[in-house]
């Protein structure tokens, strides 16, 4: 199995750089990442926001690009196109059972490694010569989103974490263009705004297309909808259980990865192809949803207790 289609296809990425844009296929989409670091944002200390706007400085200037905290998180996406430097980064696929256990050793190279990785890097405690500071805060902010959601820590008899399952109900304008991405990895991706209408999988708010030259332009474009979809799941999400070491995260995703998105799919867990119906999108959907307050929530306890 290729890592291009473990967390998206290489020759669908290469014909959106011919189009002239992009869609996402990969982790949350960019307007969940969004909302994971708009959630955080709202949620850090004025000491800690000053910090991290000097960090964001430094990684604008190294990167010649423009990126503010909230747009900062689809960063790791952004550069995809042009590097597949991190792409073992961005997941961990646990044996799939219900336990998900046993965890591959430290030093495998995935995204539980990678958090704790930036992390050190961020608190000074370890150094890497290709990753600075600023750019660990950067990376840090997309892999805690990345690491909850939940088929980003499952996948079942290497189907690359739901890319290998085909959901034909799916539509928006991204598989209108790229019809393979119609499988469950990108529907967990977007789960967080779907829903069923006339058997349909659709967005219940759509990502615009953008140009691969200027994405933070687009990411930009999206800030006022993230603005209020991340005060309205914060205010829906309020009980939801926040503290945990990174290795407990990763478990909460997959035990979600496992129950709910491959044990619920219609016609069982082995069904592919599957389509999707209304129980199992409206169950992946406040799941999602509460994943993504999670994973700000927690995210702006990691930079609050980093940068005092």
């Amino acid at each position: 199995m290729t890592l291009s289609l473990r967390r998206g296809i290489s020759g669908l990425l290469a014909m959106a750089a011919i189009l002239g844009f992009v869609s996402p296929a990969q982790a949350w989409d960019p307007g969940g990442h969004m909302i994971v670091n708009q959630i955080a944002w709202d949620h850090l200390t004025p000491t800690a926001r000053a910090k991290v706007e000097k960090d964001l400085e430094v990684f604008n200037k190294e990167h010649d690009t423009a990126y503010d905290f909230v747009t900062a998180g689809c960063w790791m996406d952004d550069i995809r196109g042009k590097t597949r430097a991190y792409n073992t980064w961005h997941y961990i696929d646990l044996p799939y059972n219900a336990a998900g256990d046993p965890f591959p050793v430290d030093w495998q190279v995935n995204g539980l490694w990678a958090m704790r990785h930036c992390l050190a890097i961020l608190r000074g405690e370890r150094k890497d010569p290709e990753i600075d500071k600023a750019q660990a805060l950067v990376m840090l902010t997309h892999l805690v989103g990345d690491l909850h959601q939940p088929l980003h820590t499952t996948s079942r008899e290497g189907d690359a974490g739901g890319n290998g399952v085909s959901v034909p109900n799916i539509q928006d304008a991204n598989v209108a263009i790229f019809p393979k991405w119609k499988n469950l990895h990108y529907f967990w991706d977007t789960s967080y705004r779907r829903t069923v209408r006339d058997g349909e999988v659709v967005a219940l708010y759509p990502e615009p297309a953008y140009s691969t030259d200027e994405p933070v332009a687009r990411h930009q474009k999206s800030l006022p909808l993230i603005r209020e979809q991340a005060k309205t799941l914060v205010a829906a999400g309020k009980q939801l259980p926040t503290g945990g070491e990174m290795k407990s995260w990763v478990e909460e995703s997959h035990a979600l990865g496992y129950a709910d998105g491959y044990q619920k799919l219609p016609g069982g867990d082995a069904a592919n192809p599957v389509t999707l119906d209304a129980a199992y999108v409206d169950n992946a959907r406040a799941i999602s949803q509460q994943r993504l307050v999670q994973a700000g929530l927690r995210l702006a306890d990691l930079l609050n207790q980093t940068y005092l």
